[in-house]
C-alpha cells in the first residue's frame, strides 16, 4: 500500500506541476521564468502545512501520499538547477545569483510559514 500511495501521489503531483509550470512560464520577472519558481514556493508552503498537522492516525498517509509522492513530484529541484545553470552558462551572473538566492531563501521561508500558520501544537 505504501508504494501505491507514493506512486499515485507522484503521478498527480507531476501532472499538476507540468500544468502549473507551463502556465506560469509565460510570465517572466527580471528575466526569471516564474513557472518553476512558483511551483517550488507553493510546494514548500504545502510541505510546511502537512508536517505541521501530522497526527498519529494519518501520519503515514500524509507522509507517503502527500509529502513523498505528491509534493516530491510537484516540486522540482532539477528544473531549478537547470534554469540556474543556463543563467550561469550564458554569463548572466547577476540573474543566476538572484534566482538562486531567492529560490532557496523563499522556499525555506515558505516551508516555515506553512508550518507556523497551521501548527496546532
Amino acid at each position: 500500500m505504501t508504494y501505491f500511495l507514493i506512486g499515485l501521489g507522484g503521478a498527480l503531483g507531476a501532472t499538476l506541476r507540468y500544468y502549473f509550470s507551463n502556465y506560469f512560464s509565460q510570465f517572466i520577472l527580471f528575466s526569471i521564468p516564474l513557472g518553476t519558481f512558483l511551483v517550488n514556493l507553493l510546494g514548500c508552503f504545502l510541505i510546511g502545512y502537512f508536517i505541521s498537522n501530522q497526527e498519529e492516525e494519518n501520519a503515514l498517509f500524509i507522509n507517503n501520499f502527500f509529502a513523498i509522492g505528491f509534493l516530491g513530484a510537484f516540486t522540482t529541484f532539477s528544473a531549478f538547477t537547470k534554469e540556474a545553470f543556463v543563467f550561469y552558462n550564458n554569463e548572466s551572473f547577476l540573474i543566476f545569483l538572484v534566482y538562486t538566492f531567492f529560490t532557496v531563501f523563499l522556499c525555506l521561508f515558505s516551508t516555515y510559514l506553512g508550518f507556523k500558520i497551521f501548527y496546532n501544537g
